[in-house]
C-alpha cells in the first residue's frame, strides 16, 4: 500500500516543483519583454522625434516659398493663366507643403501614441 502511494506523491511533487521553476521562467520572460518593448518604444520615439524635426524645418521653408510665390502669383494674375510657369510651380509647392503638413501631423500623433504606449506600462 506505501509503495502505490508513494508513486503518485513523487509525480505530484515532481509536478509541483517543475511548475514552480517554469513559472519563475515565465516571469523572467515576461520582465525580458517588458524591458525589450520599452528599449523599443524609447530608439522609436528618438528617432521619430529627429524625423519630426527635420520634416518641421523643411515644412517651415515650404510654408515660406509658397507664401512668397502665392503673393507674387497673386498680384500678376491678370497677367497669368492656369499654364504659366509660376502658377504650375505654386500648385507643386502647394502640395509638397500639403504632403509636409501631413506628415508632420502623423509624426506628432506617432509621438503622442507612443508616449501615452509608454504611460500605460
Amino acid at each position: 500500500m506505501m509503495k502505490n502511494l508513494s508513486l503518485p506523491l513523487l509525480l505530484l511533487v515532481t509536478t509541483v516543483f517543475f511548475s514552480a521553476c517554469a513559472d519563475k521562467s515565465r516571469r523572467a520572460e515576461i520582465e525580458a519583454r517588458k524591458a525589450a518593448l520599452a528599449h523599443k518604444q524609447d530608439s522609436t520615439l528618438e528617432a521619430t522625434q529627429r524625423q519630426l524635426a527635420v520634416i518641421d524645418s523643411t515644412l517651415e521653408v515650404a510654408k515660406a516659398e509658397h507664401d512668397s510665390l502665392h503673393a507674387w502669383v497673386m498680384s500678376h494674375s491678370t497677367k497669368l493663366n492656369d499654364q504659366s510657369p509660376e502658377v504650375i510651380r505654386l500648385n507643386a509647392l502647394r502640395a509638397r507643403r500639403d504632403s509636409l503638413q501631413i506628415e508632420w501631423e502623423t509624426l506628432g500623433a506617432k509621438i503622442k501614441y507612443i508616449r501615452m504606449k509608454k504611460d500605460s506600462l
